[in-house]
């Protein structure tokens, strides 16, 4: 989304020129109880007919201007205008002509901004009583929104989209909280957004008023029941929103520097619980706070053991590990395994009695969603080079990989890249069910077994993983 910025308010200065608008530094005229009458008759329905949302409180006719509309000429007529829940607006009605309007808060900002720079304001609001302090417009708008702000201590508008027809505001909230708003303007078929400051990129701006800092405090409040004893919550980040229910994932890092866990909230920012970084590597690129790469060495007599009852006779002994949790809808565990130098693979390790234990190499991982951080992929590529060898029909140095996926019978399907000088510059690899991680052919792109599985040829040997 494009948004234009204050540049876009120079353009309507001159739409008020011999109006009565307020200077910026005016002190607000007597108003004219004839006039005020009368505007309370006249622009409500205006108001209305113009689509735009705002139940009018209060009007006051500004002046009028001679426009030419296709030829024609026609008086235009200025309103000052309060609603009754969001900001107030200048608001301009021409016969045959649309309508336009200019926010309160939007006309301050300009005509402050003039003033630092020592040029002559521009116009704003500020005749009616209610349009005074802009930025209280945006109280209502907040609450609609479902955020408990207390008071709008500072307020800022942030540009406009004429494609999306929205404009965006941002208000820093008495209770800490900073906040964008998005609002429709008359056709417009977009809702009225409000996101916390840390969210601001989903509406494809930046907060002016709300520091990192303000928005780390706003974070790590929500982390109050994670009952982390080891860690002082010094630093929050939003990750993302989980689209299927609403729920929210941050990421709180430690005072200590080195260490940090997730949380998800619920949409309202209610605890739901805390996820180690080593459980979070697929939430969204997982954390950043800490270091997640290390692996730990506490349990290695277990998993060598586990790793020798699933069938991973290549890993006779665990050098480090990563636990990832449980799997989605299964009771394994997913592990990383790091075997040495160059060996190491992703296994599921069973849990109970009862289940089958699996293991793949770090190119079939990435089609499950996992990616290795124990194992480098060169070393993935050496081996994968080497079962390709030993099947004595081919060679190929393997530069870059890919999961292609299964089929129905259970054959895993892998796509690799060859370095220059090999008879094939792609192969299509395919990997057996049982015996496990065992290499059952490897064919040239033209004679693969289905289509679409190459498409790393050309990419460039250096294209790594």
């Amino acid at each position: 989304m494009r948004f234009l910025r204050l540049g876009f308010i120079a353009a309507m200065a001159m739409a008020f020129c011999g109006q009565q608008a307020l200077a910026a530094d005016a002190t607000p005229p007597k108003i004219d109880a004839k006039v005020h009458a009368q505007a309370m008759m006249d622009a409500p329905p205006l108001v209305q007919a113009a689509g735009m949302k705002c139940d009018v409180s209060d009007a006051y006719l500004l002046g009028v201007s001679d426009d030419t509309v296709n030829g024609k000429k026609y008086k235009s007529s200025f309103y000052e205008i309060a609603c009754g829940q969001g900001l107030g607006y200048i608001f301009k009605s021409t016969p045959g002509a649309d309508p336009q309007f200019f926010d309160c808060l939007s006309l301050k900002m300009a005509a402050d901004k003039a003033i630092a720079d020592k040029q002559k304001p521009g116009n704003t609001c500020g005749l009616l009583p209610a349009n005074a302090e802009p930025k209280n417009g945006l109280l209502p708008w907040l609450t609609e929104g479902g955020v408990n702000c207390g008071s709008v201590t500072k307020a800022a508008w942030l540009g406009a989209s004429p494609t999306e027809k929205v404009a965006v505001y941002e208000a820093a909230c008495s209770n800490g909280g900073g906040y964008v708003i998005v609002d429709p303007q008359p056709g417009s078929t977009k809702p009225l957004d409000v996101e916390p400051c840390y969210k601001a990129d989903l509406a494809g701006v930046k907060c002016q008023l709300t520091t990192q800092d303000d928005i780390s405090k706003q974070i790590v409040a929500y982390a109050a029941n994670a009952n982390q004893p080891n860690c002082t919550p010094s630093k929050g980040r939003w990750v993302v929103t989980d689209p299927a229910d609403g729920n929210d994932f941050y990421e709180i890092g430690c005072s200590d520097g080195k260490n940090a866990f997730m949380i998800r909230t619920d949409s309202k920012g209610g605890f739901k619980e805390a996820i180690p970084c080593v459980r979070a590597t697929r939430i969204a690129g997982g954390c950043t706070f800490a270091d997640v790469n290390t692996g730990s060495t506490a349990d290695n007599a277990t998993y060598t053991k586990l790793a020798k009852q699933i069938g991973y006779e290549a890993c006779p002994s665990v050098q480090k590990y990563q636990s990832y949790g449980t799997e989605n809808g299964g009771p394994r565990e997913i592990v990383e395994l790091n075997c040495g130098a160059t060996e190491g693979s992703f296994a599921l390790v069973p849990t109970g009695s009862g289940q089958t234990g699996e293991y793949f190499n770090c190119v079939r991982a990435t089609g499950r969603g996992l990616t290795c951080h124990l194992t480098p992929m060169d070393a993935t590529y050496a081996k994968i080079s080497q079962q390709i060898a030993a099947r004595g029909k081919t060679t190929c140095k393997v530069s870059n990989g890919r999961d292609v996926g299964k089929d129905d019978k259970g054959v895993d399907y892998v796509d690799v890249a060859c370095s220059p000088g090999d008879p094939q510059p792609e192969l299509v690899l395919q990997y057996s069910k049982l015996p496990q991680e065992t290499l059952a052919q490897a064919t040239p792109c033209a004679q693969a077994p289905i289509q679409g599985a190459c498409s790393l040829a050309g990419a460039g040997a250096s294209a790594k993983k």
